[in-house]
């Protein structure tokens, strides 16, 4: 055991050579006078400490509460090789005493072998991304590139660092479980570009990488600009300090950060407790690396069951359904509804869409309640409450998005308990300087209330908004984001507000022509991404008939070949869906707006121009 007075014959000689490089620090510790060094080895104990900006800080341990000279000491004792680590620490006092740039955080190196002596240490790596970020955005998807270009827009020379944990740069999702199936490319997988319904192709990235700034030269361009950081997540957010830790424990600071970290797909219960071979045969589909797999999947087995009857399931049940056209391919899909997006759409409307996937080729099974999955003999068995067993290869859960807020609880924001996702005011801020955009976050709505959306052009929307408001802008929401569906490329629907199959509706329908359908409408509009083309509708035809009656079968599918739906709260109309009716959302958007009764729906709808040939 060391005492006081053998600890300061220890360190005094130490201290007295290396004083230049440390200042002290009120809890004790030893902090590198702002000087970044290379990663000791890990028998050394190497990490960050309180206010640094990075692991790379030597510390020792203090070893008692030993105040000597007026500074606070500390030692560790180094069981084993003493002459080796006094050797290391002779090094390291012998360095030359100025700021250096901050090294990449990479893995730990493994402890150095005996023989290697203190001058072999390698030199530092170049730095790979700044330690400070002015405009700090964390999330590579929709939301985070729309806030990016919003920042950009209202200040040229801002310089923005993007952090994503996914190994791509911002792109958009809705292709991944609607056009990218239908392409006929196939190398589609590799280059992710896809012909939209109108023929013409893109890419699912928003921009080239040629686009982007380096992180390293984010700093050093002249001009600003936009850095992405791939590959790498945010686990802690300090708001009193403004900086951020990622999983390799470095440390970066921001003036101002968007939280926009999206969502993370959920799985029933049932399938978590199957065990290992279920669990390899089930897809959680949300990323460009879930579109591939599933993709391999469709080739290479002979069943695939969906489980949830929403949009994405019904997406991928339609496009799945259609590749199995050209293939034996055995297509399932199963909910517990009674029809497909039957929280959604109303019964009749619902009944239809299901008669509408089964043309596609796919098994259909409504009410269907998962009570056991399993493995066995090559099979995954999936067993319904009501006794029916389906035997598939591979299963597809579609059941809901989990919003990504692991970030709360180190961060101190505040999760809202009725939808889920970080909680923030009308224009989207959460602190003084945090604000949340996309997936994850529950906003308030000026004319709906208390709301959180998952769809892409609400990212759009609340990501444009948030860079604005980062920017000084103070502007509320109030823009009602919009969203699609397609189920191939004959029926499509966009919707706005709040569509719930639990609140009363009107539906006023006319016959469809050649026009009214996804891929129509994209020719006129010149691009896949509706949300991005709207245009303004005039009201010039007559009214529509009532509501029909809703049709037992497919045959009467011409009844509802193109409509507007009116979802009803108070008398006040707070959704519409637009089915196969293209271009006119603005229209709808001011409806929603302006929150007022109306006598007759029918004249209201003469505003979408549904009765146009």
């Amino acid at each position: 055991m060391w005492t006081c007075k053998n600890l300061w014959k220890k360190l005094a000689p130490l201290a007295r050579s290396s004083s230049t490089l440390c200042r002290q620090n009120a809890r004790g510790v030893l902090l590198n006078n702002e000087r970044r060094l290379p990663l000791v080895p890990q028998a050394h104990m190497s990490s960050g400490t309180p206010g640094s900006r990075g692991d790379n800080n030597l510390y020792y341990l203090l070893v008692g509460a030993t105040c000597v000279g007026g500074g606070f000491y500390a030692y560790r004792t180094i069981k084993g090789d003493k002459e080796r680590y006094q050797e290391r620490i002779n090094e390291i006092a012998s360095r030359p005493n100025k700021v250096v740039p901050e090294q990449p955080i990479t893995e730990a190196p493994a402890a150095e072998p005996a023989t290697v002596a203190p001058a072999e240490v390698p030199a530092p790596t170049p730095v790979e991304f700044p330690s400070h970020a002015p405009y700090l955005l964390i999330g590579g998807g929709t939301a985070s590139f729309a806030a990016a270009r919003s920042i950009r827009a209202r200040d040229p020379g801002a310089r923005v660092l993007i952090i994503t944990d996914e190994p791509d740069l911002p792109y958009m999702r809705p292709p991944l479980s609607k056009e990218l199936w239908f392409s006929d490319d196939p190398s589609v997988v590799d280059t992710l570009r896809f012909k939209q319904w109108n023929g013409k192709e893109r890419s699912i990235y928003f921009q080239p990488p040629s686009f982007y700034v380096s992180p390293q030269d984010l700093e050093k361009v002249e001009n600003g600009g936009v850095a992405v950081l791939t590959g790498k997540k945010v686990v802690h957010m300090d708001v009193r300090g403004n900086k951020v830790t990622l999983s390799d424990d470095t440390e970066i600071s921001y003036d101002k950060c968007l939280i926009a970290t999206g969502g993370i797909p959920r799985n029933l219960q049932v399938i978590e407790r199957a065990g290992e071979e279920v669990t390899k045969r089930t897809t959680l589909f949300r990323k460009v690396e879930d579109f591939k797999a599933l993709d391999k999947v469709s080739r290479d087995t002979k069943s695939i069951t969906i489980i949830g009857g929403g949009f994405l399931g019904s997406e991928l049940a339609c496009a799945l359904g259609r590749r199995s056209a050209d293939s034996d391919l055995e297509v399932i899909q199963m909910f517990p509804e009674k029809g497909n997006m039957g929280k959604v759409l109303p019964e009749y409307l619902s009944n239809w869409t299901t008669a509408k996937v089964k043309s596609e080729g796919v098994a259909v099974i409504t009410e269907a309640l998962v009570k056991a999955v399993s493995f066995k003999d090559g099979k995954v068995e999936i067993k319904l409450k009501d006794g029916r067993v389906v035997k598939t290869d591979h299963i597809v859960a579609a059941v809901g998005l989990e919003p990504s807020v692991e970030l709360a609880k180190s961060a101190g924001l505040e999760v809202d308990s009725d939808f889920g996702g970080f909680r923030v005011n009308a224009e989207l801020q959460a602190r003084s300087n945090i604000w949340v955009a996309g997936d994850a976050a529950c906003f308030y709505d000026i004319r709906l209330g208390r709301r959180r959306v998952e769809h892409h052009d609400h990212a759009v929307v609340s990501g444009r908004l948030a860079g604005e408001n980062m920017t000084g802008a103070n502007k509320p929401y109030w823009h009602q984001s919009m969203f699609w569906s397609d189920l191939g490329p004959d029926v499509g629907y966009e919707a706005i507000g709040i569509v719930d199959s639990s609140l009363p509706t009107v539906g006023v329908f006319a016959k469809a022509t050649a026009k009214d359908t996804p891929k129509a409408a994209t020719e006129k509009s010149g691009t896949g991404i509706r949300s991005e083309s709207e245009t303004e509708g005039t009201a010039s035809s007559p009214v529509a008939s009532s509501t029909p009656e809703p049709p037992p079968v497919l045959e009467q599918k011409d009844n509802y070949g193109k409509g507007v739906i009116f979802y009803l709260r108070d008398k006040v109309v707070v959704g519409i869906i637009l089915w196969n009716v293209f271009n006119r959302m603005p229209v709808a958007r001011k409806i929603i707006k302006d929150g007022e009764e109306h006598a007759d729906l029918n004249e209201v709808a003469k505003l979408f121009n549904i009765h146009d040939d």
